[in-house]
């Protein structure tokens, strides 16, 4: 039988083949596969998963976020060849030869088990694993066994600064090439997805854009050189040009005046005065704890965070002058030690909102099962995919 000729527009197409491919796990091992919104992630150019012992199988490895990490899994940054077959590009190279290269990560690391490590730990919020992990056996197993015969070359990458000017791009071509690559985390027309936030109609600056695809990472990095925050995986020069990077530049800056922000408004309300207050306020705890008094100042890292909280009782925490967007996925209040915010606990509800928070008073709870012992300082913490946008220590006043 004679193939049928597919009739949609590129759109359409990438638009079916994000649903297909369940859109959920985005910016993970950092060298290229698409996401679901229940975690798991599948590609039609696989073969068929290696099961180990363990009971691991090498494909799902693949396609699915690594219990105890984030939103992200091997997928979301590499397919398995390009161009894949859902016509995305991803920020990450292609892993169908990956047991054959004979160093990775530009030759910092010198096997592939180093290579996944640092993925799970920069990228994925996740343990590393060890040779006898049969999540690492069953997944080198599976690519082992699709790889081509013999060696394969290395690969390098740059990470690279944006252009001094960002500005004279195409709309038009920008919000194409988003559709074809950005999207495979923010979802297509940058909707958002629990990987990735919306960005699109919300006028972001070039400046702001330009540093988060080229720049975007851990800051203190083994492995990367020059990255300046956050977890979403940067896009080095030869996975998106500069002369792309312009176009989405000047698609991402149109502001249309509507907000994309979704999820629960912890005030009950959408006023943006100073007397918005959570409706825990008032929690009839005892002031018996020696650091009732304390004070931190929110530094803002991402989503113009700010504000100063203070621990009033022994489980109560006012943030005062609160300000925060009110994008991103799950944003809560998170309590921790020693900055360590992936193994805090949340202490107040999501904080998404439309018009976001400006000069706010916010009331965060120590939850049951935790006292103010377990914290010396609070984030305004992305929680699926583990990012910090703002946070402060307390210190006597």
């Amino acid at each position: 039988m004679a193939a049928t000729q597919d009739h949609r527009d590129p759109l359409s197409r990438v638009a079916l083949a994000l649903a297909l491919t369940s859109f959920t796990v985005a910016l993970a091992c950092g060298d290229s596969g698409p996401a679901s919104t229940d975690g798991s992630t599948t590609q039609g150019d696989s073969t068929a998963g290696t099961t180990t012992a363990g009971g691991e199988d090498g494909e799902a490895v693949y396609a699915n976020p690594v219990d105890g990490g984030n939103s992200f899994a091997c997928a979301t940054c590499h397919a398995l060849s390009e161009p894949a077959e859902d016509g995305l590009r991803r920020p990450g190279h292609p892993l169908a030869d990956a047991t054959r290269r004979p160093h990775y990560k530009n030759g910092k690391l010198p096997d592939m088990l180093a290579a996944v490590n640092s993925c799970l730990q920069e990228w994925m919020l996740a343990d590393p694993w060890t040779e006898d992990d049969a999540r690492w056996q069953a997944l080198r197993g599976w690519l082992d066994a699709m790889a081509p015969e013999g060696d394969a070359p290395p690969l390098s990458f740059e990470i690279v600064q944006p252009p001094a000017d960002l500005s004279g791009g195409d709309a038009d071509s920008g919000r194409a090439v988003f559709n074809s690559s950005c999207a495979v985390c923010h979802g297509v027309d940058g909707g958002g997805t629990n990987q990735a936030p919306p960005v699109a109609g919300f006028g972001l600056t070039g400046d702001y854009v330009g540093q988060r695809v080229r720049t975007s990472g851990i800051v203190d990095s083994p492995v990367y050189d020059g990255l300046t925050g956050g977890r979403m995986p940067f896009w080095a020069a030869d996975r998106l040009t500069d002369a792309e990077l312009i176009d989405i530049v000047a698609w991402l800056a149109i502001d249309d005046g509507t907000d994309t922000t979704t999820g629960t408004d912890p005030t009950g309300t959408d006023t943006d005065t100073a007397t918005d207050t959570d409706p825990t306020t008032g929690s009839g705890c005892a002031t018996t704890h020696p650091s009732i008094g304390y004070t931190a100042s929110l530094q803002a890292f991402f989503h113009n965070v700010g504000g100063t909280a203070e621990i009033v009782d022994d489980c109560t925490i006012v943030i005062s002058d609160f300000t925060f967007d009110g994008t991103g996925i799950d944003v809560r209040i998170y309590g921790g030690l020693g900055g360590a915010y992936e193994s805090g606990f949340a202490m107040t509800d999501d904080l998404l909102k439309p018009g976001g928070y400006n000069g706010t008073t916010l009331v965060a709870t120590v939850p049951d099962g935790f006292t103010l012992d377990d914290l010396d300082g609070i984030s305004v913490w992305c929680v699926d995919v583990g990012v910090d946008f703002g946070s402060g220590v307390f210190s006597p006043p």
